[in-house]
């Protein structure tokens, strides 16, 4: 059984697009994502509804639950604006499929234990956990019995390390990489070797930066072009 990976896609519906074709051509069975489907652009109700359409399952990111509730203090600037433009602009049908959001997964697919988290396991909202930060030490402080695969999100920086038995992979993020390559970032796990393949696909940037620059910081859309 095959899985698709993404995070972190931020309400950049013509990015998740792209991404969702090469998960369809790759033949995945299912597709799991790491949180922050919404903030920072302009496409909250489409990229929930291509997520509903796709039966793509999600949990709650730190923008996602900025939209819900009151934004956080430690958000930027433009993080909050976008926050709060999000929240106005939601239907009910979004807002109840962000509700809906659970806090993590975990569960057995296809015979292998999986586990998915937005920050940390400590701290499933806010905390980044870098990949030179995830080691057999870091493994047993969070787990009783590891995981076959841990899934991060947040940081919007791919990696993934094999630790023993166990996987740890942070797929990147599909609407704002920061790893200074712009391209849509998203993976795909065999769970049967446990392998991983990670991908990056182009979409067009210039649309979501000019449609960005309608209503939210226009820088907002300007640093989609060097992917940070």
């Amino acid at each position: 059984m095959k899985i698709g990976v993404i995070s972190d896609i931020h309400a950049n519906a013509p990015a998740l697009r792209v991404v969702l074709d090469g998960l369809a051509d790759r033949d995945v069975d299912q597709t799991l994502c790491a949180g922050d489907v919404v903030g920072y652009y302009p496409f909250p109700n489409e990229v929930i509804s291509l997520l509903a359409e796709h039966d793509v399952r999600s949990i709650v990111g730190n923008h996602d639950a900025a939209v819900l509730d009151e934004t956080p203090s430690g958000f930027s600037i433009d993080a909050k604006r976008a926050a709060d433009w999000t929240r106005r602009q939601l239907t009910p049908e979004s807002n109840a499929f962000l509700e809906s959001l659970p806090m993590t997964i975990e569960e057995t697919i296809d015979g292998r234990e999986v586990y998915v988290v937005h920050g940390s396991p400590e701290d499933p909202l806010n905390e980044y956990i870098w990949g030179d930060e995830v080691d057999e030490r870091a493994l047993d402080y969070w787990f009783d019995n590891r995981p076959d695969l841990v899934i991060f999100g947040h940081t919007h920086r791919p990696f993934v390390k094999e630790i023993g038995s166990t996987t740890v992979l942070n797929p990147g993020s599909v609407g704002q990489p920061r790893d200074r390559n712009p391209r849509s970032a998203f993976a795909v796990v065999d769970l049967k070797s446990l392998s991983v393949d990670r991908y990056r696909v182009d979409y067009d940037i210039e649309a979501v930066a000019d449609e960005t620059g309608k209503y939210l910081p226009r820088k907002l859309g300007d640093r989609l072009y060097e992917g940070r």
